[in-house]
């Protein structure tokens, strides 16, 4: 069975505007409050948390993934809509929650979004000796640039994997899976991938993309999960199935 991840669309004329968000409205001290969600991190969140919520530009349409990338207030997490949380949760039991965060969108408050907080990942999935690995190391002088001192990696399993990536993170260097080969005879159908590109990888198979799709969400596009990103950007499989950004 085919994988993809879950990705925002870069097409303007499905955003509306781009970037979508016009700024992200806080509630608490968000360097200091404890309650605060992205003090949660890959953890399952015990309490109710203080969340933020995406004010939208008024030209931005309203979809079902809500481009939050990187902001504070949806570090690692995803914002989707109820259309899309109903499918969602449908499709796996354990390792995740939903916590209900409103899009404030031309003066009115849209009620049913929700932040995905995904605190159980299946890295056990991947087929860890036929994937390849980027890892890039700061220069002699310390001075890290993501495009020189690059090394192109393999492993044959993830203790190796894991005692390279205990360094890096401790020196603050870019390491990652950077082309994703699963394992064959996999079951499910959604799932969390981390120490990959962009951080985390949130995986649909095949058969839940067409459902995804046949509900009319829109928004999102499905990167296939054994192509690296600069093969799916500029190597143009992107556009041969969603067109020019």
């Amino acid at each position: 069975m085919n994988y993809y991840s879950i990705g925002h669309s870069l097409n303007k004329k499905i955003l509306g505007h781009y970037p979508q968000v016009k700024k992200i409205i806080h509630h608490c001290d968000i360097w200091e409050d404890p309650f605060f969600i992205d003090r949660f991190s890959f953890e399952k969140i015990n309490i109710n948390p203080i969340i933020s919520n995406a004010a939208l530009h008024s030209t931005s349409k309203l979809t079902d993934l809500i481009d939050v990338r990187g902001d504070i207030g949806f570090l690692s997490k995803i914002l989707i809509s109820g259309k899309l949380k109903s499918i969602l949760e449908k499709k796996r039991t354990s390792g995740f929650e939903f916590f209900k965060s409103p899009v404030f969108y031309k003066e009115n408050i849209i009620e049913d979004y929700y932040i995905l907080n995904m605190y159980e990942n299946n890295n056990d999935l991947i087929d860890i000796k036929k994937c390849r690995i980027q890892y890039h190391k700061k220069a002699d002088d310390y001075k890290f640039t993501y495009n020189t001192n690059t090394e192109y990696l393999t492993f044959n399993n993830f203790e190796s994997f894991n005692s390279v990536l205990n360094i890096a993170t401790k020196n603050n260097e870019l390491f990652f899976i950077d082309k994703i080969v699963l394992k064959d005879g996999i079951n499910e159908d959604f799932f969390m991938l981390q120490n990959v590109q962009g951080g985390t990888k949130y995986v649909v198979s095949e058969k839940l993309r067409k459902e995804i799709e046949d509900a009319g969400c829109i928004g999102i596009e499905f990167q296939p999960i054994e192509l690296s990103a600069v093969e799916w950007l500029h190597g143009g499989e992107r556009e041969k199935t969603y067109g020019k950004a």
